[in-house]
């Protein structure tokens, strides 16, 4: 759907990020690729699970251990300006393909394609409030999300002196923080 909305997503990146359309075009084809790829790893998640046997000799009896791969629940997702659809989507995709949901939080100054993000995901079949963006202020609206009690992950990408605040909000609910900072 990414690929089949190339041309109108590739045209507001261009406006509402300020860069050339070339350069817009390959960061569509990049968003798609994304999606893919974290498609796959869902699937593949689906069927994965690993059971760990361990023989502790005569007098330890033996051990099992089994793993499953669990969604960590709702991921806060945080990001800049810069590659607007881009950097969400290296953070939505991979959660959603572990069957989290999200809550996208697009800079305030470029949010136009994760806006229309949402239709496509709800178009692919995604069910309805595993996805959504709140637009706003990051002092306000960011600042909300790391602090949330409901809130069972942040992934954050700007600035350190952001993403220290990020990361001390969200440490008080004791929960996951990814930070990429420039």
């Amino acid at each position: 759907l990414v690929a089949r909305d190339k041309p109108r997503l590739a045209a507001l990146e261009a406006v509402d990020a300020g860069k050339p359309i070339e350069e817009a075009e390959w960061d569509i084809d990049d968003v798609a690729g994304v999606f893919s790829v974290m498609a796959d790893h869902a699937e593949r998640l689906d069927s994965e699970s690993a059971t760990i046997k361990l023989d502790l000799g005569d007098d330890g009896g033996d051990f099992s251990s089994e793993m499953v791969s669990e969604p960590l629940g709702v991921v806060a997702a945080i990001t800049p300006w810069n590659y607007p659809l881009l950097m969400a989507t290296w953070k939505v995709a991979p959660a959603l393909a572990a069957g989290c949901c999200v809550v996208l939080k697009p800079s305030e100054v470029a949010s136009l394609t994760c806006l229309e993000l949402g239709p496509l995901l709800a178009e692919a079949g995604l069910p309805a409030g595993a996805f959504s963006v709140l637009t706003g202020l990051g002092s306000v609206a960011g600042a909300a999300l790391a602090a949330s009690p409901d809130v069972d992950c942040v992934a954050f990408t700007g600035s350190r002196r952001t993403g220290a605040m990020v990361a001390a909000a969200a440490a008080q609910n004791v929960v996951p923080v990814s930070l990429e900072l420039g």
